[in-house]
This record gives C-alpha cells, sequence and structure tokens, in this order.
C-alpha cells in the first residue's frame, strides 16, 4: 500500500532532542495524522522540512504456515 502525504510538524521529543525527530504527516486520503520518529543522524540525511510531500510505502508479511497451525491448535 502507498500513501501520499504532507508533512506538517516536526519536533523534538520531550529528552530525547539530541537523540531523535518526530515528523507529523498529514495523509489525505485517511484523513489522518501519522507520527514518525527518527533517529537525527536519519533525519538530518533525509533533509526533510515542513511542507514536503513524501510518500509512505506500507508493506505486510505473513507466514501462510505459521498461521495455519495456529488455527489448527485453537489460537486464532
Amino acid at each position: 500500500m502507498t500513501l501520499d502525504g504532507e508533512i506538517t510538524e516536526i519536533a523534538s521529543p520531550p529528552n530525547k532532542a539530541d537523540r531523535f525527530k518526530n515528523v507529523t504527516i498529514w495523509i489525505p486520503i485517511t484523513e489522518e495524522h501519522a507520527e514518525i520518529t527518527f533517529p537525527v543522524e536519519d533525519f538530518q540525511k533525509m533533509d526533510l522540512n515542513e511542507g514536503d510531500k513524501i510518500t509512505i510505502k506500507v508493506e505486510k508479511k505473513f507466514d501462510i504456515d505459521a498461521m495455519a497451525q495456529d488455527l489448527f491448535k485453537g489460537k486464532l
């Protein structure tokens, strides 16, 4: 799944300003904000700014064999 959004806020979490940055992204299709926390080094490499457009790719993988075993064991 791919979601397009816009960075609406960049902030430092309390007591971790030297280590992390919080990025808030408005995603119009879901009409929700998403917050992602990055280590400062990664954040600096990406050069993100408020107002930037961003695309988020979400991948979900699952193990069908493990799921089937859980189903037969009554765990699902």
